[in-house]
C-alpha cells in the first residue's frame, strides 16, 4: 500500500499539472485560430500593391541566388 501510495504521489503531481496547463493553452489557441482567422479576411480585403512592390516583385523574381538585393529594393521610400 505505501508502494502505491509514493507512485501515485509521484506520478500525480506531474498528471496534474499537465491537465491544469493544456486546459488552459486549449483556450489560447482557440482565440489564436480566431485572430489567425481575422488577419487573413484583413490581408484579403487589402487594396492593390502600390507601385513600387509590383516592380520589386519582378526585380526580385528575376534576380539569381547568388545576387545581393539591397535593403532600399525591399522597402518603400520614406
Amino acid at each position: 500500500m505505501n508502494e502505491l501510495l509514493t507512485i501515485i504521489g509521484n506520478v500525480g503531481f506531474p498528471i496534474a499539472i499537465s491537465a491544469y496547463l493544456l486546459i488552459r493553452l486549449e483556450g489560447k489557441l482557440v482565440d489564436l485560430t480566431a485572430v489567425i482567422g481575422e488577419l487573413r479576411e484583413a490581408i484579403l480585403v487589402l487594396p492593390a500593391a502600390p507601385a513600387w512592390n509590383s516592380s520589386l516583385a519582378y526585380n526580385l523574381s528575376s534576380t539569381s541566388p547568388k545576387e545581393v538585393v539591397s535593403p532600399s529594393q525591399i522597402y518603400p521610400p520614406t
